[in-house]
């Protein structure tokens, strides 16, 4: 194991071993509290969104099947350091562990766009569904809806057009541009080509698989927290209510005032994550060490 992957995983069980110590009066609170099972619900549903989406990564790198575990690795070992991060920094931190896992580091950012676009896809889809069934939507769900499909309709056109300016480009630039700026437009050119064909082939057989994870992880979050509102709110409230809170809740920067606690759960789920899979790494590097 690498020096600095070393230092990484050690700082991330010191981190872990301070939340735990840090926050372990308020878990015991809500673990006396009436509503201890459900929230122990919360916790395993959130648990089992991040199974779906360690099985999309699976998904996603078919290709280099050899990868899976070591990309899966990476995805645990960074959600609950970069949880902590405001403003999505966190995917920088993700982002670059990818990188760690690929040698080509074109591979790590298709998956990566790969998967950012089955979310954008996902939840634009799951607003407009509350637009059709005439559930109140907030204003800044509005906003984060206009934004979405604005960024899906402009990225899958811009990919098409850009994928046939390739073609013409590149053609271009051989016959008839001999400059260094026309080699670098070519080289640029050649990466983006390389990449497109990159994310083709992260889903290329896939892509209802993939949309059907993406719907199930976004689903699956949503009933966590509409669960979590539950247990706290008195009386009943209205679940479609609940549904467009939760999914504005999951949303980067999104809050809503009943849902401040819920961040406890998330993190308690994350570090459960962690450390399953840091007893994983270090029994498969054990098993390594003992079969050289």
């Amino acid at each position: 194991m690498k020096c600095g992957l070393r230092v990484y995983l050690v700082l991330l069980l010191l981190l872990v071993a301070g939340w735990l110590w840090l926050r372990s009066p308020a878990l015991a609170h809500f673990g006396r509290g009436a509503h201890g099972l459900g929230l122990l619900g919360v916790i395993s549903l959130y648990l089992c969104s991040h199974v779906f989406r360690m099985l999309r990564l699976a998904l996603l790198t078919l290709d280099e099947r050899d990868r899976a575990f070591l990309l899966v690795a990476a995805h645990t070992l960074t959600a609950f350091p970069s949880s902590f991060l405001p403003f999505k920094i966190g995917e920088v931190l993700r982002l670059s562990a990818f990188f760690h896992v690929y040698e080509g580091r074109r591979k790590a950012l298709a998956v990566w766009l790969a998967e950012r676009f089955g979310d954008v896809l996902v939840i634009a889809a799951f607003i407009l569904c509350l637009y059709l069934f005439n559930v109140s939507v907030p204003a800044p769900m509005r906003a984060v809806f206009v934004l979405f499909v604005s960024a899906s309709v402009i990225g899958l056109l811009g990919l098409f057009a850009v994928a046939k300016l390739f073609v013409y480009l590149n053609r271009h630039l051989v016959l008839a541009s001999h400059s260094v700026r026309g080699l670098r437009l070519l080289r640029a050119s050649h990466a983006l080509r390389l990449l497109e064909l990159d994310i083709y082939k992260s889903v290329e057989g896939r892509l209802s698989g993939f949309l059907l994870l993406s719907t199930l992880i976004w689903v699956i979050e949503v009933l966590a927290l509409s669960l979590f509102i539950r247990q706290l709110s008195i009386g009943e409230p209205d679940f479609a209510a609940l549904f467009a809170a939760g999914l504005l809740a999951s949303l980067p920067g999104g809050a809503v005032a009943e849902t401040n606690a819920f961040g406890l759960y998330q993190s308690l789920a994350l570090v459960a994550l962690t450390l399953v899979f840091l007893a994983a790494v270090w029994l498969a590097v054990r098993f390594k060490l003992l079969r050289s």
